[in-house]
């Protein structure tokens, strides 16, 4: 049995295209997101969605979700009502879970030191758009960056000429080795 015959036939294959294609879409939506990960310490600003979680000693809900944007109104009115003794940036638990409307959001303490905490937040949106994976270092009335990583579907359309160009070019080649191997035959008078 000729393997190369059979790997020539199915890349060569009219189904194989849209199945090449989808793989590869998939594969690349993937490697977008890797791309677009930021590091603050190599100079990248984290994504527009990074969140913090804070722990409340006086809210109904003792751990609260803060986006980045908002974190200075945030730290404003804790000022102005007297209560930043009241919040925290260090996490009492290990790990824990928010649900809100739109999206739940999770959170781990990766690792704790005598200096603060380093802390992961994750937050996935119902709807299955986005994933925003936010890292930080936090203190009890502080919380600095330090990466953010995003799993959004419209890295799909960034994905999509790549995986039809990758597509058509496997296509491309299955086709000319399948003329290549019928030629071969024809010339060699082979039936």
């Amino acid at each position: 049995m000729n393997w190369s015959r059979i790997l020539i036939a199915v890349i060569a294959s009219v189904w194989f295209f849209p199945v090449n294609c989808t793989g590869t879409l998939f594969g690349g939506t993937y490697l977008a997101a890797n791309l677009d990960a930021r590091d603050v310490e190599k100079g990248d600003s984290v994504h527009t969605l990074f969140s913090f979680v804070v722990e409340s000693k006086e809210s109904s809900e003792s751990i609260l979700a803060v986006q980045l944007s908002e974190l200075p109104k945030f730290k404003q009115r804790m000022a102005d009502t007297g209560a930043t003794d009241n919040y925290s940036f260090l996490m009492s638990r290990p790990n824990g879970r928010i649900t809100l409307d739109d999206s739940i959001i999770t959170y781990q303490v990766i690792e704790e030191t005598t200096s603060g905490q380093v802390i992961e937040v994750i937050e996935q949106y119902i709807d299955g758009d986005n994933t925003i994976r936010s890292r930080y270092k936090a203190t009890r009335s502080a919380a600095t960056p330090i990466s953010s990583r995003m799993f959004y579907f419209g890295y799909m359309f960034r994905a999509l000429p790549y995986a039809f160009g990758f597509a058509i070019f496997v296509y491309g080649v299955g086709r000319f080795f399948k003329h290549r191997n019928q030629v071969s035959k024809v010339s060699n008078g082979d039936s």
